[in-house]
């Protein structure tokens, strides 16, 4: 399950590093939600329910990246440079996953 999980987040991070700013205020919903079983904030609950250990300690990057997008899930638009430090905090979110992923795999 461990390894499902992480593999969701990476995914969800991969498909928001991929966002183009311009749009990204139509997006946000995607990301910054936890409706779906499938989305990053889901997906670190049940990280944290499952007993991995605290999620925000072991991904600081992805945690910080998760409360930059709540904060901006508000309705208000912001200017495009919020939208371009959100994406570029997701390829580092990703990396940092993609580097647990490669450790935990071996």
């Amino acid at each position: 399950m461990k390894e499902q999980i992480l593999d969701g987040i990476a995914k969800e991070l991969k498909n928001l590093s991929s966002e183009k700013s311009r749009d990204f205020y139509y997006a946000i919903h995607q990301y910054a939600d936890d409706y779906d079983d499938d989305s990053i904030r889901a997906l670190i609950l049940a990280w944290n329910q499952l007993g991995y250990g605290d999620f925000d300690n072991t991904f600081p990057v992805t945690a910080k990246l998760v409360v930059e997008l709540k904060s901006v899930y508000d309705g208000v638009e912001r200017p495009r440079e919020v939208y371009e430090g959100i994406i570029s905090l997701a390829k580092k979110a990703s990396s940092e996953i993609q580097n647990y992923i490669a450790e935990f795999s071996k």
